[in-house]
């Protein structure tokens, strides 16, 4: 509501609108204080940077922290030459709001640099912010983040794991192992493609299924067909949101038709776990053109690759009912009894 006021009162008033939003500049509600900011550049108020950087010097930290807000609205050398002195100011809040600013500003000589030394802050959401900056002003900030990743706060780490191809590949390694759930899948998504091992075991290793769908949604943003051997373990998770990831991250990288001939190829795995996954991978991918090589399934070894076929024969196959009518004779119980179901739902 004060947003759209102040954007109203500009409409309105112009000019004329410069002495109330300047009463209100510094002293207004934290949130607002960059909206009033940009509302008075906007109408060519003078006089705006210098009261902001006037009260950079307040006694009162809140003023302070208004004036870092409002001059990293106004932007310009004169404010982000301001903005880099409270980089040491005595309160954290103020500290971590001139990081946010000066990030936001861009990349003036040497502020980078300055912002880096806060990567050692005692205060946790500090040393967040510095990684935020390094990150945004530094070119290649890889070594100067590469402590973040050893952090003890784990939210530290977790704005560090957002930069992992960035980082040396120790600290990148470090990120997608660590204890933390929210590290790792931030690590995870942010690899790169020197981070192909880790991933892959990642994938099927890691007790955490948001990480080892972050693990497929990476791997499949890698453009490279190649990448699909690491992929294909992932049709066996038992987690039905990674197998959908994986099965996107397949045709990302092969197109539908592609993942499903090279799902196909499983058919010759010798783990029956797999030949069952992939089953039901195709009949996600509705692979209706690989029905004759399905069909060599009804004879698998193992009854679940059998029962697969039954539960999947639907989608893969327009006309099923001969295959129905073949696995209705099936050595193993649970499989004929599936076919007979189908057949007398459909025979109805």
């Amino acid at each position: 509501m004060v947003r759209a006021a102040i954007e109203r009162l500009v409409d309105l008033e112009g000019k004329r609108a410069t002495q109330p939003l300047r009463v209100r500049l510094l002293d207004a509600d934290l949130s607002v204080v960059a909206d009033i900011a940009r509302a008075l550049r906007r109408i060519g108020a003078g006089g705006v940077v210098e009261a902001a950087v006037a009260a950079l010097s307040d006694e009162r930290y809140s003023r302070r922290l208004a004036a870092v807000r409002a001059l990293g609205a106004l932007g310009g050398e004169r404010a982000v030459a301001h903005l880099r002195t409270k980089l040491d100011d005595d309160v954290a809040g103020v500290r971590a709001a001139a990081l946010d600013a000066l990030a936001q500003l861009g990349d003036a000589t040497g502020v980078g640099a300055d912002c880096a030394r806060l990567l050692s802050d005692p205060v946790p959401h500090v040393r967040i912010s510095a990684v935020r900056a390094v990150a945004r002003l530094v070119t290649h900030p890889g070594a100067l983040l590469s402590p973040a990743a050893e952090d003890g706060d784990s939210l530290v780490r977790l704005e560090a794991a957002k930069h992992a191809a960035a980082l040396p590949e120790d600290a990148a390694a470090a990120l997608l192992a660590d204890p933390a759930i929210r590290v790792r899948e931030a690590a995870a998504r942010a690899a790169g493609l020197r981070e192909l091992g880790a991933l892959s075991v990642l994938l099927v290793e890691d007790p955490a299924g948001d990480v080892r769908r972050a693990c497929a949604h990476t791997l499949g943003a890698m453009h490279d067909p190649r990448v699909a051997d690491v992929l294909v373990p992932g049709i066996e998770d038992p987690d039905a949101l990674v197998r959908a990831a994986v099965l996107r991250a397949l045709e990302q990288l092969l197109s539908r038709g592609g993942a499903a001939r090279r799902l196909s190829d499983e058919f010759a795995c010798e783990r029956p776990e797999r030949r069952r996954a992939a089953v039901y991978a195709l009949a996600r991918l509705n692979a209706r053109e690989l029905g004759p090589e399905l069909s060599g399934l009804a004879d698998d070894p193992d009854p679940d690759v059998r029962l697969a076929l039954v539960h999947s024969a639907e989608v893969l196959y327009e006309q099923p009912e001969p295959l129905m009518r073949y696995l209705a004779t099936d050595s193993d119980r649970v499989v004929r009894e599936a076919a007979e179901m189908w057949l007398l739902r459909v025979m109805r």
